[in-house]
């Protein structure tokens, strides 16, 4: 028997040390710790491919918390299901869920919804605040910042029409991309 275990955040910007941490202490050596920087949404998620792929019957999965695992009760009562059915052993956190008994289903389809209902709460309050936010503030925008305000973007595109698209990017510290995107739209 191998213990495997799984981390996973959903952002590049977030850190999975916590996680990982956790795992190590609950006797999972660090080369069999798989973790991803990947939304949960996402089903073609490598490291948690891998992973599926790796173990055997009679190992164990560790991971923290069950959303770890997918954002829908749908997918991580499939996920479940798919490694026991390997005869493999799935425990997040304390909890080791017995897939075989009334009760292991159960606690999974509950803890299940938990987590679901948990990622459905987030969604809904980040569209509440932007609906707000929309009503609120005239000059909102959903979106990541523009990179040039807009007599940046007039000066660019005058510098455009002399110069290349890659010299333009240099010149403003641009992606050249970011010039064909702004030359396209209107002053």
């Amino acid at each position: 028997m191998t213990k495997y275990g799984y981390a996973r955040v959903s952002t590049i910007k977030q850190d999975l040390t916590e996680q990982i941490d956790q795992i190590k202490s609950k006797g999972v050596d660090t080369n069999n710790i798989f973790a991803e920087k990947i939304t949960g949404t996402r089903s073609d998620r490598p490291e948690w491919l891998k992973l599926a792929q790796t173990v055997q019957p009679g190992d164990e999965i560790i991971a923290t918390k069950l959303d770890r695992l997918g954002r829908s009760l749908q997918v991580i009562l499939k996920e479940i299901h798919d490694l026991t059915a390997k005869q493999v052993t799935i425990t997040i956190g304390n909890m080791t869920f017995d897939n075989t008994t009334p009760t292991g289903k159960l606690m999974l389809n509950v803890m299940g919804s938990f987590a679901e209902f948990e990622r459905d709460m987030i969604v809904d309050r980040m569209q509440s605040g932007r609906t707000y936010k929309r009503k609120t503030d005239p000059n909102y925008r959903e979106g990541r910042k523009r990179k040039l305000t807009p007599e940046m973007a007039a000066a660019m595109r005058n510098y455009y029409r002399n110069h290349t698209q890659k010299e333009t990017a240099k010149a403003f510290n641009v992606s050249p991309r970011t010039i064909g995107n702004y030359s396209r739209k209107p002053n």
